[in-house]
């Protein structure tokens, strides 16, 4: 069995009811690589611009939107992340992994992924196998040849949690309800949790199957995460 079905008690892959596409191309990619996975059934909510139009459009500080009135589906992705990991976190699970239905692995993933494990710190409460960020900064820490200290960084497309990681984001979500990657962004800079990212990445979007929620807006097309390190989308498949 692969290194994450054996370090992780619950892996699930979110997909959306009507991308099926999405569901059949991660299959493929998880029988092919031995990871067990669970599926999440999101369905897109139609009343999501409503709830979005209705809530204050900035966080109390100011800093950031809370959800983009023109890209609604951040609402249904928040919905499913939260739900998620919850569920993990009632039923007991002691660590969980978590796939969006759009990932891309680098070359040889298991065993890189095996490599990384084992040189991960024995600290950590959140593992991030890609994180867009535009610019490293002084908290971005590189700990050994395959972690960074993950500070200012997006996306929740693979990222792995413990239950102090879980407590964290349900916590956060439950006191003022957002967009999903603004949560862990969030919590890499105000919780006093180990967060890890892989370098380089063990994952990107795949941008040929398009995002449901940002539509033609998907910044990490024209703006490559700078934990790549030189791998481009050739060395993932």
């Amino acid at each position: 069995m692969n290194t994450i079905n054996n370090t992780f008690n619950k892996v699930v892959c979110i997909n959306l009811l009507n991308r099926k596409d999405k569901k059949e191309n991660m299959q493929t990619k998880f029988n092919k690589l031995g990871i067990k996975i669970e599926w999440f059934t999101a369905i897109q909510y139609g009343f999501a611009n409503q709830i979005v139009d209705n809530l204050p459009n900035k966080l109390p500080n100011n800093s950031f939107g809370r959800f983009n009135v023109k890209q609604p589906n951040e609402f249904g992705a928040a919905m499913s992340h939260y739900t998620v990991i919850k569920t993990a976190y009632n039923e007991g699970v002691k660590n969980l992994f978590v796939f969006e239905d759009d990932a891309k692995f680098r070359e040889n993933f298991v065993e890189e992924f095996s490599k990384s494990w084992d040189k991960l710190p024995n600290n950590w409460n959140m593992i991030n196998l890609y994180s867009f960020m535009y610019a490293l900064n002084d908290k971005n820490k590189r700990i050994n040849v395959r972690w960074i200290t993950s500070n200012s960084g997006w996306s929740l497309m693979a990222y792995g949690m413990d239950r102090k990681a879980m407590k964290w984001y349900i916590d956060s979500q439950d006191e003022l309800f957002r967009i999903a990657d603004l949560v862990s962004f969030h919590m890499q800079a105000l919780s006093n949790l180990n967060i890890y990212s892989s370098i380089p990445t063990l994952c990107i979007p795949n941008q040929e199957l398009g995002s449901n929620i940002r539509g033609d807006n998907m910044n990490y097309i024209k703006n490559k995460t700078v934990l790549n390190f030189g791998y481009n989308d050739e060395h993932f498949n």
